[in-house]
């Protein structure tokens, strides 16, 4: 079984060196850490950068805000053109910028 899991991570080794990857493909026998601890720790890794539903709904509102504001100016600028006006163009503003926010969640410096 050893011989198997050198031979593994020589040809791992391998292709790490002709691909260019920096990070090792799997884990060396020598570390001491079982492949599900391993994974377990990059579960809890990713779970501490994923933010919250909090953080997700103060980036919603946030984003609505904020290009609902900058969507009622240009609305309000775009006058002269038939159908348009401040109101609607603050409102499709504000609701696509909500959707977006919702899906993409808050960017990483507001966290």
């Amino acid at each position: 079984m050893a011989a198997e899991d050198d031979e593994i991570a020589r040809l791992l080794r391998e292709v790490d060196a002709v691909t260019g990857s920096t990070q090792p493909a799997a884990p060396q026998p020598s570390e001491g850490k079982s492949v599900a601890k391993e994974q377990a720790g990059k579960d809890v890794e990713r779970s501490e950068e994923s933010p919250g539903a909090g953080a997700r709904s103060r980036w919603v509102v946030i984003a609505a805000a904020g290009t609902g504001a900058a969507g009622f100016l240009a609305g309000t600028m775009l006058a002269f053109l038939p159908f348009v006006d401040g109101f609607s163009t603050a409102i499709g503003a504000a609701a696509g910028a909500a959707l977006t926010a919702a899906v993409g969640g808050p960017p990483r410096w507001l966290r």
